[in-house]
């Protein structure tokens, strides 16, 4: 029997025996396990092992952090460019070729107050401007084939036609007006005096002391014989909506609304919400 358990005890800490011929044995196997719990031990994995802990879960966090959330709202973001394959653009969505270059706030003439000289003037029968009755800008949505200044893609629309105006050509099609850059064209703000053979169905006419403009897409023009003109804001004249683009700027502790270059004063008309346009002059 002795002989037996002493085979055992050699063994390892698999060896089971009972009474106190075992506590010979105990030392060695408390050497024995005690490098192995050493390795991985609590004492060391607490301290740097719980370090690495708080190390990695930042880690874990950032996995769906805003690095991914923007790669996929990138994708959101070109699925609205599936509209414009609708309506005949080929932009390569895949690509991401299509964005919206939200530059605004810039340029815009806050050093400025209205035209006193407007009372002298009469616009539809009423001398001056309408009273100042402020309601806020909400831009209107002109369809799936309009887009604001700074739009861009990377593939003409194969309805877009191509007309010049002081030897600069613009592809134009459905009231938006593009020049070519580098990888594609960008929308630009319609230039003054460029004509086109027609403007979409839904532009509205204008009537401005005994004289009917045309209105679309935060533009003005004039009827002529071979199609439609761009022309400056008239002074005085009342629109219903103004697009994407515009921003409401502070003047002399009234908000207006600047688009292309043209202030826009709110007003109200019939009971309706509408804007006029207004002259300025510098407040120097």
């Amino acid at each position: 029997m002795n002989h037996r358990s002493s085979n055992r005890g050699g063994g390892g800490s698999r060896s089971v025996n009972g009474g106190a011929s075992r506590s010979a044995n105990r030392p060695q196997t408390k050497q024995y396990s005690q490098p192995q719990k050493s390795k991985p031990s609590t004492t060391n994995r607490s301290n740097p092992g719980s370090s690495n802990q708080n190390r990695s879960r930042p880690n874990h966090n950032v996995k769906p952090s805003n690095t991914n959330k923007t790669k996929s709202g990138t994708a959101n973001r070109t699925k609205p460019s599936t509209g414009n394959s609708r309506s005949g653009n080929t932009v390569n969505n895949e690509k991401n070729n299509v964005n919206i270059n939200n530059s605004r706030k810039t340029n815009v003439n806050v050093n400025v107050r209205v035209n006193n000289r407007h009372y002298n003037h009469y616009y539809n029968g009423r001398r001056g401007y309408s009273p100042y009755y402020y309601h806020p800008y909400r831009p209107h949505y002109y369809g799936p084939r309009w887009h604001p200044v700074g739009f861009f893609v990377a593939a003409m629309v194969t309805t877009a036609v191509i007309v010049s105006v002081n030897s600069q050509p613009y592809y134009y099609d459905s009231g938006v007006y593009y020049v070519k850059v580098s990888g594609g064209y960008n929308v630009v703000p319609p230039p003054v005096n460029i004509v086109v053979v027609e403007i979409p169905d839904d532009k509205v006419e204008v009537p401005l002391n005994d004289i009917t403009y045309y209105y679309y897409g935060g533009t003005f023009y004039s009827k002529e014989a071979d199609g439609y003109k761009v022309i400056v804001a008239p002074d005085g004249a009342v629109v219903a909506n103004i697009p994407d683009g515009a921003e409401e700027v502070e003047i002399e502790d009234q908000k207006y609304v600047y688009y292309n270059d043209t202030y826009f004063q709110p007003i109200t008309q019939d009971g309706k919400d509408v804007y006029q346009v207004v002259a300025m002059e510098s407040a120097d």
